[in-house]
């Protein structure tokens, strides 16, 4: 067994840690990173490497807590970040810039969504299109030779129409940034990017891309130390995480010194639960915990049953509400309530509020997303192209967004002709765009004059019935379409002027007053950014942090706020007190895990992934987990949330579906908490 210490004293070149979860491998490295400082290593040398911006932030309150505060000061300045930040940051240099002809803007899910819309206009059917795609990311992240997997006419032309539309715009999708750091590492021109850091250190290795797991290695000089364990692996870093890159980083390299880290900082019933599902499915026994470090408690685990959705909503916040009432230094950041989708997440959220809890949804509603065919419907995604137009007005992948709303195609078939008219010429699209409403003005203005002299002609040379005649017929074509240089250009010229009208008009406003232009100030998606704003920062500074919440979340600093999150938030992060709201099956697993339509192979891998979800968020859990699921729910809902209903039944003329508790639940055996009715539960505290 290994202890804590000898990790944080290791001073050879590679090294391994694993264990079972919360058995401290990432307090493992916060001390390898303290100990560094302590011994004077410049805090500029050391990358620290976490699965997610929340992951990055516990991170940073671990090594500053144990630097002190002689050190504080050299802890802050050590570079923590994610996989896709490090491969953006090694790509935006002048050499990497120039090496890979790209601009290291990587899209965000929405405005990815314009991109796969611009990927139709090849008349793939668009179903083919996207296991295309997947296809060739999954390449990209494994790190394949392109020779190899790229051979034939159809996939080289997706490929090359992919390529060649993120160049235009100066942007790259997230599966290419690290394939891209990766290559241009390896080659001569990155020979000076490679090990620019002393020490690298890695938290869930498992988690990472082949590409991800490659670039991080690159860059270290002395000292290399990943920390991992593949019961844990998410897709939280990558849709194709390579847990075979930590399985097996020890025998592909030598003179590796492994650490094995043994038992849970946890209570025994949650270590032992946990312990449970790692006998199940494709989970390795052998990163048991077995034994837990903390004494046993009242009430660790628990499972709660509702009768309905709305029962346990209600019964469960007014649960929450008693027990923060009752603590006499209550911490509320230490409590997650666990969800299984964006629904869940903003229902809960809703109800917390209103019993008096300050409450954040980074981990389950930053995403900024909603139909761009209809901009009432995707008011977050139009705030947030605006704040991207005003922060850059030279952002072309923000003028696609903004040139595609309120279109059912998004204006796609109008982009790519302006993309084909922007090459005929030789310039770029932001160029083709100005120039073409420029004409467009001075087609108006020429038809403008044109028809006044039309008209005092007629005015003069006829009269009576003629006169209006001739006016009807004189009467100029309709605004810009006598000269469109391709169909429905027109619509690209009239939203570049309102785009350019829009940022002359907003362009010095600060602060407040610039979340009241973008229309930011009532939506969800954008209410940590508001918790955050000082009320100076520019346009720049406010994209800046709408962007990092968009793509690296973040909890608020305060303690006295309550965290709400999804399953693949939680990693790298640690609770007092997890309640995981509505484990039915359908929710967690994924009602893909059941159906009946898809091979045994296919619901098998689904099953997996699903377990290691769940048992990885609720390991984190220290002292209390508490699992809640209710019985039944009206089938509209059951449907909309894809919950696996076992049967239908009718009450008081309402068609009401049975669901059941998660699976995960009846795996553990007799690890599993016993059930507690919910007016049970609420009872005890005097809340019926």
């Amino acid at each position: 067994m290994s202890s804590l210490d000898d990790i944080a004293s290791f001073d050879g070149r590679i090294a391994k840690v694993q264990g079972p979860a919360r058995s401290g491998k990432t307090e493992a490295l916060a001390r390898r990173a303290a100990h560094l400082i302590s011994d004077g290593a410049d805090p500029a040398s050391i990358l620290v490497e976490t699965t997610s911006g929340f992951a990055a932030q516990a991170f940073r309150r671990r090594l500053t807590a144990l630097a002190g505060e002689r050190h504080a000061q050299k802890a802050a300045c050590v570079a923590v970040r994610t996989p896709l930040g490090i491969c953006a940051h090694v790509l935006d240099t002048p050499a990497a810039r120039a090496a890979t002809d790209r601009v290291p803007r990587v899209l965000t899910a929405a405005e990815y969504g314009f991109l796969v819309e611009d990927m139709k206009t090849l008349g793939m059917p668009l179903r083919k299109l996207r296991r295309m795609l997947e296809h060739l990311y999954q390449q990209m992240e494994d790190l394949q030779p392109r020779s190899e997997w790229c051979v034939t006419g159809e996939e080289q032309a997706v490929l090359d129409h992919l390529v060649r539309t993120l160049v235009s715009r100066g942007a790259m999708v997230r599966h290419e940034a690290p394939a891209l750091a990766a290559d241009f590492l390896k080659s001569e021109v990155g020979a000076t990017a490679r090990a620019s850091y002393d020490y690298v250190l890695c938290d869930d290795f498992q988690n990472l891309s082949r590409a991800q797991q490659t670039c991080l290695c690159l860059l270290a000089g002395a000292q290399l130390i990943v920390a991992g364990n593949p019961n844990q692996t998410i897709t939280a870093a990558s849709d194709h995480p390579n847990p075979r890159g930590f399985s097996q980083f020890d025998t592909v390299r030598r003179n590796v010194r492994t650490f094995i880290l043994e038992g849970a900082f946890a209570r025994p019933a949650i270590t032992a639960f946990i312990d449970a599902l790692c006998d199940q499915g494709d989970m390795d026994p052998m990163f048991k915990a077995n034994h837990a470090h903390m004494p046993t408690r009242e009430n660790e685990l628990e499972a709660v049953k509702w009768n309905s959705p709305e029962d346990e909503l209600n019964g469960l916040t007014a649960y929450l509400r008693s027990l923060s009432s009752t603590d006499g230094n209550p911490k509320e950041s230490r409590t997650c309530v666990l969800v299984p989708d964006k629904r869940w997440a903003a229902l809960v959220a809703r109800l917390l509020r209103t019993r008096g809890f300050e409450v954040s949804t980074a981990g389950a509603l930053t995403a900024i997303g909603g139909d761009p065919r209809d901009s009432a419907r995707a008011r977050a995604l139009v705030a947030y192209t605006k704040l991207s137009l005003l922060a850059n007005p030279h952002d072309l992948t923000a003028w696609r967004s903004w040139c595609g709303f309120d279109n059912h195609l998004t204006n796609s078939d109008a982009w790519a002709n302006l993309a084909a008219l922007a090459d005929a010429q030789g310039v770029s699209l932001y160029e083709a765009l100005a120039q073409m409403a420029a004409a467009a003005e001075g087609d108006a203005a020429n038809g403008h004059a044109d028809d006044t002299a039309s008209r005092t002609v007629s005015a003069g040379n006829a009269s009576g019935a003629g006169a209006s005649t001739y006016a009807t017929c004189a009467a100029p074509a309709s605004d810009g379409a006598r000269n469109e240089p391709f169909p429905r250009a027109s619509i690209l010229t009239q939203r570049w002027r309102e785009g350019q009208d829009f940022i002359a008009k907003n362009a010095a406003r600060r602060g407040f007053a610039l979340m009241r232009a973008i229309g930011a100030t009532d939506l969800p998606e954008f209410e940590d950014v508001s918790a955050a704003l000082v009320g100076d920062e520019d346009a720049a500074a406010l994209h800046r942090l709408a962007r990092a919440s968009v793509t690296e979340p973040t909890w608020p600093e305060s303690e006295r706020v309550l965290h709400v999150a999804t399953y693949d938030a939680l990693c790298g992060t640690e609770y007092d007190r997890v309640f995981a709201l509505a484990t039915v099956d359908g929710l967690i697993p994924c009602r893909d895990a059941f159906e009946v339509v898809s091979t045994k192979d296919a619901r098998e891998r689904t099953m997996n992934r699903e377990r290691k979800r769940f048992a990885n968020a609720v390991s984190k859990a220290r002292d209390h987990l508490a699992i809640s699921f209710f019985s039944k729910a009206s089938l509209e809902l059951a449907e909309r949330s894809k919950m696996q209903v076992t049967r239908v039944r009718s009450e008081n003329g309402e068609r009401i579906a049975v669901v059941r508790p998660s699976s995960l639940l009846a795996e553990a055996g007799n690890a599993a908490p016993a059930t507690t009715g919910g007016q049970s539960l609420l009872s005890e505290r005097g809340l019926n």
